[in-house]
Parts: structure tokens; sequence; C-alpha cells
């Protein structure tokens, strides 16, 4: 019998251990990205804010039971002149039409990121389904870094945009509707200043 109540609470903490949220990865991932050097330590791994996301999945409800207004206001139009038919599969279009807009901007939103590692920044940006956009920017190159909110709900959230900014006035990086933009910056420029102090 104790032995079968050591097995159990083994497995407990075991479960325990490796249970994860379902919505961990809106936060952060432990992936290994794509030409990560060897040695080569991650520093940050960020998406857009959630808020971004939850705005989107938002407007798609609403605009999901928009048509329910006509149906309480047109009902008896539709009755009368035997229009169910035609407003129901005009319906299920509409809805595939926003659901589909909603599962791509999930689909944007999971796949784009931004890596701070200790040599180098690496800005993913999905273009669309299939084409995908890869830039990198060596930490020795940053002069300057800036932290822009706006409005009340960035405030709020803690999240904003930051921009990177090199000696090249065309290049840049912009990190948009990041959460906790200030954390982010430091991080940036107390690993850009080691290599500057290593020169």
């Amino acid at each position: 019998m104790n032995i079968l109540k050591e097995t159990i609470d083994i497995a407990n903490v075991e479960i325990k251990t490796q249970s994860r949220s379902l919505f961990d990865f809106l936060s952060h991932s432990e992936m290994n990205f794509e030409g990560r050097k060897e040695g080569e330590k991650i520093l940050i791994f960020t998406r857009r804010h959630w808020f971004v996301l939850l705005s989107t999945c938002l407007g798609g409800l609403f605009a999901s039971v928009l048509p329910l207004i006509l149906i309480i206001l047109g009902a008896k139009i539709l009755i009368e002149y035997n229009l169910s038919a035609i407003f129901t599969l005009t319906w299920v279009i509409y809805l595939m039409l926003i659901w589909f807009y909603v599962f791509y901007k999930l689909t944007m939103y999971s796949l784009d990121s931004w890596i701070v590692t200790d040599e180098r920044i690496l800005d993913i940006s999905q273009l669309a389904l299939f084409r995908r956009k890869v830039s990198e920017l060596h930490l020795a190159s940053i002069e300057d870094t800036s932290v822009h909110t706006d409005g009340f709900i960035q405030s709020y959230l803690n999240f904003g945009d930051v921009e990177t900014q090199t000696a090249a006035t065309t290049q840049r990086f912009l990190f948009d509707d990041v959460p906790n933009p200030l954390a982010i910056k430091d991080v940036i420029m107390t690993a850009a200043g080691k290599h500057v102090g290593g020169r």
C-alpha cells in the first residue's frame, strides 16, 4: 500500500512540474529558432501583446452577431417574401469570411515575433500565409533605443513600441505593440553596452 502511495505521489509531482497553461504561447516560448548560433543565448522571445489579438477576436464576434439585428428588425419582411433560405445562406458565407479573417490574424499573430539574443536582434515578420521576412541587427551597431506608448490602454496594460536605431539612418528595428516595452529596452541596451565595451 505504501509503495502504491509513493508511486502516486511521484506521478503527481511530475504532472505538476510539466503542466503548462493553455495560453502560455501568448507570452513566451522556449523554441529554438532557425539559424541560432552555437552558444548563442536567447534573452527575449516576444510577440505582440495579447490585447492586439483580443481586439481582433472581439471585433469578429461582434461582426458575427450583427446579422441578428437584421433578423429582429426585418423578420416580417423575410417571412413575407420567403427570403429565409437566402438570408441563411448569405449569413453562413458571411460567418465563414469573418472567421477566416480571425484565423488569418491569429496565424499572423502567432508567427510574428522578435528575438533578442546576446549577439543580435531578429525581427521575424509573417507577411502572408506562405511569405516570411527575417531581419537581423547586430547589437554592436545599436546607438539608441526608444519606447513609445500611446493612450490609456497601452499605459494601463503596459505595452507599446520599442524602436532601435543604428548609425545608418535608414536602418531601424521596430517592436510593434510588445508587452513590457521598458524592460525590453533595458535588456537591449544592456546587451548592446557589453558589445560596445568589448570593442
